[in-house]
């Protein structure tokens, strides 16, 4: 299976098909200050286009929020010292299971990373997997020490090979509660210094690192502690697959539900033995162009890509509150109904679909695809079209106007916004 992992070139000439935004101050003005009314930008990655704004007004209330917080909790810490505690109390959450926010900061942070050093290193890509003994409560007793062993891995693969390790990864969890370690990498092909193929200084290494005190666990770890799936690594052949699978892992629709790979565990659930974080980047850049736009190109790029969301099917378990690990866009809600005469209240189910980009106002969000620079090129194309085609008819519509002559309308007796919005809808193969 080909690899298709668009370049940072590639992006940086996508990008630079949408018309900047004509600058709203010069020279030293433009220090320290920023528009009222916000500055709009599209920016796009090798498996991403996202649209966001900055709202200056909202940005200085956040800021005031935390220096109001921060003085609140010198206050309460001063208060503890003055009674006498000798210990402030923790008003930190547990950590029971991976969040959907943090889903989709892994999913689009994946998709603006630059695999130029992986694809065309002429290595194969795989999915690499770490395990841990069957008595791993004794070497893994938090996040931590699962962390910390990633750190003396890395350390010994650079030492083995005189290079970098360059990888992706992600944490999940046994039906057993043991934690494991998947990384998208492209392993070695050549021996290292010891001589040994990578399969098998993996094994012998990631024994060491972990470290069982018990022998018998340790020689049952170096035979079972690890795995290479050349296969699963090719089926993870563009940014959006890629960011995809390691956020299912298994698709429900496929081999059955593995959510529970992303329950924390009863261990790790006490104070002080978190999970940290449940994925990370190593030895691997983002590869993101941003370009900052006019509004009303801004609003025609949010319209075109909620559409294209829309024509998007996602399948899952539609009875569920988030039927999808991924992206859920269709729930199911309870909508209260009041009789009119009575009063009496009652509820029915209704089906609920999510949109990106529809949160009200100038919210912007962010769409994975496959080949991020190729829908960014249409994106442009479309944005163009329509404001191009927007501003004849204006044109013409206000000399009508002056006429006192009715407004343009298509050969099918269409007015021009209707002729906009259905080009949104089907017209832009986005």
């Amino acid at each position: 299976m080909r690899l298709r992992f668009p370049s940072p070139e590639m992006v940086a000439s996508a990008a630079a098909l949408f018309k900047p935004a004509a600058p709203w101050a010069h020279g030293r003005d433009r220090l320290g200050l920023e528009p009222e009314s916000g500055r709009f930008r599209i920016t796009v990655g090798p498996g991403v286009v996202r649209l966001s704004w900055t709202n200056p007004v909202r940005a200085e209330k956040s800021s005031d929020r935390d220096v109001g917080r921060h003085r609140f909790d010198v206050a309460v810490e001063e208060a503890r010292i003055k009674s006498g505690h000798d210990e402030a109390d923790s008003t930190r959450r547990s950590i029971t299971e991976w969040s959907r926010k943090s889903r989709a900061a892994m999913c689009r942070t994946f998709a603006e990373l630059d695999y130029s050093p992986l694809v065309e290193s002429g290595r194969v890509p795989a999915m690499v997997t770490l395990t841990y003994p069957g008595d791993w409560e004794c070497v893994a007793p938090g996040g931590a020490a699962v962390k910390r062993h990633m750190v003396l891995w890395r350390k010994r693969f650079h030492r083995e090979y005189g290079e970098p390790a360059r990888y992706i990864w992600k944490l999940e969890f046994q039906r057993r509660g043991a934690p494991h370690i998947h990384l998208w990498m492209a392993p070695p092909m050549s021996p290292g210094r010891s001589g040994r193929g990578f399969a098998q200084w993996l094994s012998d290494t990631w024994a060491q690192v972990v470290d069982h005190p018990d022998l018998e666990q340790k020689a049952r770890h170096r035979l079972a502690g690890t795995a290479i799936d050349v296969r699963n690594g090719l089926r993870a052949c563009d940014p959006k697959r890629l960011a995809i699978y390691f956020t299912k892992h298994s698709s429900p629709n496929l081999d059955g539900d593995k959510e529970y790979q992303h329950v924390v565990p009863a261990l790790w659930r006490q104070p002080g033995r978190g999970p940290g974080r449940f994925w990370g980047v190593y030895g691997l850049k983002k590869a993101i162009a941003v370009v900052e736009v006019a509004q009303d190109a801004y609003l025609t790029a949010r319209r075109i890509v909620r559409r294209w969301s829309r024509s998007h099917a996602v399948y899952g378990d539609s009875a569920s509150r988030f039927p999808t690990a991924v992206v859920p866009r269709t729930a199911v809600r309870l909508v209260p109904r009041t009789e009119s005469h009575t009063g009496a209240v009652t509820h029915r189910r209704a089906r609920r679909r999510r949109m990106l980009c529809s949160q009200g106002g100038l919210a912007g969000g962010h769409a994975l695809v496959n080949d991020g620079p190729d829908f960014a090129s249409q994106l442009a194309r479309a944005i163009t079209f329509i404001q191009q085609g927007s501003g004849s008819r204006t044109g013409v519509v206000q000399a009508a106007k002056s006429r006192g002559a009715p407004g343009p309308t298509g050969s099918s007796g269409r007015k021009c916004g209707d002729v906009c919005d259905e080009l949104g809808d089907t017209g832009v193969s986005l």
